[in-house]
């Protein structure tokens, strides 16, 4: 008798339900999802994220987005600076891509 109800309790599990479709969506800048009202929340990393915005039921996981050349400007100006030798503090952002979870 145990043997029907825990393969009736396997068949009303979420385990048992078809995966979901995995969809798609609009990527956003993280300074657009603080202009929405969104609110950062840390995270363990998971698929690289550095961080995470939520707005209280919708999430989103961040990356960096850079590229060799402007990470090499930064480190330029920042070793300069370091040096006593820069001659600005200019340097380029660093362009963070949020994508929604599902």
């Amino acid at each position: 008798m145990k043997a029907p109800l825990a393969a009736l309790a396997f068949a009303l599990s979420p385990l048992a339900a078809p995966a979901a479709e995995i969809g798609t969506g609009a990527f956003f800048y993280v300074t657009e999802l603080v202009d929405e009202g969104f609110t950062p929340f840390a995270t363990s990393g998971a698929g690289n994220a550095v961080f995470g915005m939520t707005d209280g039921t919708d999430l989103y996981l961040c990356f960096i987005a850079d590229t060799g050349t402007a990470q090499a400007e930064r480190q330029r100006v920042l070793m300069a600076e370091i040096e006593g030798q820069a001659s600005g503090r200019q340097v380029p952002n660093i362009p963070v891509i949020c994508v929604e979870t599902q």
